[in-house]
């Protein structure tokens, strides 16, 4: 690797730092009751914190999108930072010189060694990870070229919001507040996007394992586990990022033709269910094997047939992060633990402005602007607003995050309330006016973007699932490693708790599978009584040989649509309870944490049950959300472009990996506090077993690395071996020089952002490559991307046959309608424009035009807009 790109990882690291080190003191305060005062959170936070100000500041027009911009963000982040922890010291000084807490200087001088630890921790993991990106830099394939498209914008832009790169005159209509992020730390520390993009990975890896680290090291800490907190702490913070999931352990033993074909087909895994046809294992190639272990669901319809190409996407960390990719899931992971952790705040801190008993007793008598206001002086300011702030943040940094989030802030709200004035009827009021009180504030603080955003998916509603659910052993393929740990200790719990209690669980169990058996009814009443829904219903009931009459031309057909759903609903529960072992397990578990809840806030029989209780019940609630995450999908998923319910699973089963993965390690802790006098054999399984599952898990990175390394730079015994490089462009300049030249000449010498012309075609191809690898707008990109991001717009079409002309029109006097109202400055012509369109029209550009730059292969003309 070149000094030169060691010294830009150097300088992107120490921005990192900076911005941590601008956040301490506002982290000292929002997390003060946290044994590392959230110093594990500070490189996210401040990093949020300071891009908001960049962004919001930028979209009002009060700074410029360039370096000076970036560094005044930096001194307000600073500046508000202190005078926060100002104002708590200054609260700290009334109070009684016994309780009076150490300020942050005295903090860090008893807590040197958990902050060397911490930094090392992170610094070990971005190094690592920047070692991993130069081994297969390249920023190709997938839908990196859309990431890298929208950073080069964002940093060519001269404002909020940004120009969208593959639909000029337009603005992102996408959660980009992830690629602000990147450029903000890129312009401080002076790195050009190329090298930015894989330090962007690099650090996410490292953001994400340092907040796995915090947040178990906190829990088992608020927990006062006595021994293996750090061992366990550190074990999530590789755990988390790094280890995939057991289809690792399934592809090793394929290879091997360890167990017989039935078992195998039994399994029913693609590509593994036949026999292995290679000589050599497939994890010892540069095949893309791996990304077989994001798709171990294999979709089955009611009908018995194979929905092959449409398996559900079940991505993990680990997957995302050897892939590369620099997309909005990804993006956000760091801040997901960051959430969290301001949901464990709420969980801590709630009561500390207002005793519980005066809310409680004004409550009942108050109007609702009264319990507003009530409301207000309970909580901590500083906690709801920072909890705003992120929570709008995490909208804009991937939209289906935020409700996923603030049900579990407003879980923890809710499990505090109850902890501490028991059970009442409030404690619904209470919580719906604090989702409130999130809400309006994080739609506010971020109105700018809402005010240009378009879903993808137009306006999102629920759809039935009409296949066969997931089978348990798929399941537990991608789960099964936390979930070990998990379900002992619900056992272990449950077992303390009175017969009761397992009557409530069993309640809530069969009336959660009652619940959702009737959404599924009626979603799909829904559907089937307007005409596109209808056609859904009929193609399922024409597949499984049912015979339906005709829908009625016209109205909403509701008789029709009964008559239907009842007619496919003995195919659809014979499905359900054909295979109903993994309903059965989750809604076993929901019942599970309802049942320990109420033994444990029942059976407390001490004042402080603060301290009491310690942090299980929060924990709990980590589990709950992460088992309705995945019971959800196999009854009901999001509509969108695809049809299916391949995103929704995608998009839960991510969030429910962080949740069982903190809840697994926290899991295994309090087991051997709780269990390890009386019954040691309960800590000992739970540990063996998440130990033995880890120990095949971590594979993954390990083959996966190498075969993504080999991919690029070839195996270690060839001469013409690519060196390795963070520069994410270096394969173009093997392969394709003559672009390269042009790529960088447009880069360094085309000031703002003008719109180019160049060749279109279809998505996740090379087309749009000189818009994505510049930042500069172009007419068109990946059209199904904007259709996606935009809707139905007839906007796409329209550029596609306009550059169509452009390229091929043999007259420039014909085009120069088109030129002029899509206000093009350049017209790109290299080899993929005279593949596409031909030659014939590209004489007219050379005999009538400026040439603004040349070589072998590429030119680059000027033209000028009147």
């Amino acid at each position: 690797m070149p000094l030169s790109e060691i010294l830009a990882a150097l300088r992107w690291w120490t921005v990192i730092f900076l911005l941590g080190l601008a956040a301490m003191p506002m982290a000292f305060v929002i997390f003060r009751n946290l044994q590392d005062r959230g110093y594990a959170f500070v490189k996210p936070l401040g990093i949020l914190l300071a891009s908001y100000i960049y962004w919001i500041l930028g979209s009002l027009g009060f700074l410029g999108n360039n370096l000076g911009g970036v560094l005044l963000s930096f001194f307000l982040l600073l500046i508000l930072s202190i005078l926060l922890y100002r104002r708590y010291m200054a609260s700290q000084s009334q109070v009684t010189a016994q309780e009076e807490k150490p300020g942050l200087s005295a903090w860090l001088r008893r807590n040197r060694s958990q902050v060397i630890i911490t930094e090392l921790l992170f610094a070990l993991l971005f190094a690592l990870w920047v070692w991993v990106r130069a081994q297969n830099p390249a920023i190709a394939a997938t839908e990196k070229p859309m990431e890298f498209a929208f950073l080069n914008a964002v940093g060519r832009s001269s404002g909020f919001p940004a120009l969208d790169p593959w639909l000029s005159g337009f603005a992102i209509s996408y959660y980009y507040f992830g690629y602000v992020m990147t450029s903000l730390i890129a312009q401080l520390g002076q790195v050009t996007e190329p090298i930015a993009f894989n330090l962007a990975v690099a650090w996410l890896v490292a953001g994400t394992g340092t907040g796995a680290f915090g947040l178990v090291y906190n829990l088992l800490k608020i927990q006062k586990v006595r021994r293996g907190v750090l061992a366990l702490a550190l074990t999530a913070a590789i755990a988390l990022p790094l280890a995939g999931n057991l289809v690792i352990g399934l592809e090793i033993a394929h290879a091997n033709h360890l167990g017989s074909p039935g078992f195998w087909e039994w399994l029913n895994i693609r590509d593994l269910n036949q026999p292995p046809g290679e000589s050599i294992p497939r994890y010892e190639t540069s095949n893309w094997w791996w990304w077989r272990s994001s798709r171990p669901i294999r979709e089955i319809h009611l009908s018995g047939r194979p929905e092959d190409g449409l398996e559900p996407i079940a991505e993990f960390p680990a997957f995302s992060f050897v892939l590369g990719d620099l997309h909005p899931h990804v993006l956000a992971l760091p801040f997901a633990f960051l959430t969290l952790t301001v949901a464990l705040a709420w969980w801590l801190n709630v009561g500390d402005a207002l005793e519980s008993t005066q809310l409680s007793d004004e409550w009942d008598k108050a109007t609702w602007p009264d319990r507003i206001r009530l409301l207000i002086r309970f909580l901590t300011p500083e906690t709801w607003l920072l909890s705003a702030v992120i929570l709008g943040g995490l909208s804009f940094l991937n939209t289906w995050d935020v409700l996923i989030y603030l049900f579990v802030i407003v879980g923890a709200y809710f499990l505090a309330r109850w902890r501490d004035d028991g059970w009442h009827p409030r404690l619904f009021s209470q919580s719906a006016s604090l989702l409130i009180m999130l809400l309006i504030p994080a739609v506010l603080l971020y109105l700018p973007f809402y005010l240009g955003f378009r879903s993808q998916a137009g306006a999102p509603y629920l759809l039935p699932l009409l296949m066969q659910p997931t089978r348990l052993v798929q399941y537990l393929v991608i789960f099964g490693m936390p979930l070990w740990a998990i379900i002992i200790l619900l056992l272990a719990q449950s077992s303390r708790q009175r017969f009761q209690y397992w009557q409530t669980g069993l309640v809530t169990a069969v009336s959660l599978i009652l619940f959702l058996l009737f959404l599924t009814f009626f979603l799909g009443l829904i559907i089937a009584i307007t005409p596109e829904g209808a056609g859904r219903v009929i193609g399922l009931a024409n597949e499984l040989g049912i015979p339906l009459t005709p829908r009625p031309p016209q109205g909403l057909a509701l008789g029709w649509g009964l008559a239907s759903i009842l007619a496919i609903a003995p195919d659809l529960l014979r499905a359900k309870f054909t295979a109903p072992g993994l309903t059965l397990l989750l809604a076993s578990m929901i019942g599970s944490v309802v049942m320990l809840w109420r033994g444990q806030f029942e059976t407390k029989d001490l004042p402080d049950t603060h301290n009491v209780l310690g942090p299980l019940p929060f924990v709990l609630l980590l589990v709950g959300t992460g088992t309705l995450l995945t019971l959800g999908p196999e009854y009901v998923y999001l509509r969108d472009n695809f049809g299916f319910r391949l995103n929704t699973i995608f998009k839960f089963y991510y969030q429910a990996w962080v949740m069982f993965g903190v809840a697994a390690l926290f899991s295994i802790g309090y087991l051997w506090q709780e269990w390890a006098g009386t019954r040691r054999i309960i800590p000992i399984l739970a540990t063996a077993g998440y130990i033995l599952a880890l120990a095949v898990a971590i594979w993954f990175p390990i083959y996966a690395v190498n075969s993504r390394g080999m991919e690029y730079r070839g195996p270690a015994t060839a001469e013409d071996r690519l060196p390795a490089t963070l520069n994410g462009l270096a394969q173009i300049s093997r392969f394709n020089p003559d672009e390269y030249e042009a790529i960088f000449w447009l880069r360094e010498n085309i000031v703002g952002s003008p719109v180019i012309a160049e060749a279109v075609g279809g998505q996740y191809s090379s087309y749009g490559r000189i818009s994505a690898n510049t930042g500069l707008p172009t007419l068109l990109g990946w059209a199904g991307h904007e259709y996606q991001w935009r809707g139905d717009t007839p906007e796409p079409a329209a550029r596609e046959a306009a550059v169509n002309s452009i390229y091929t029109q043999r007259n420039l006097e014909n085009v120069t309608e088109l030129l002029n109202r899509y206000d093009v400055q350049y017209i790109y012509v290299g080899g993929l424009e005279r593949d596409t369109y031909g030659t014939a029209g590209l004489e007219k550009f050379d005999e009538q035009l400026d040439v603004a730059f040349s070589n072998n292969s590429v030119t680059i003309y000027r033209w000028q807009p009147k």
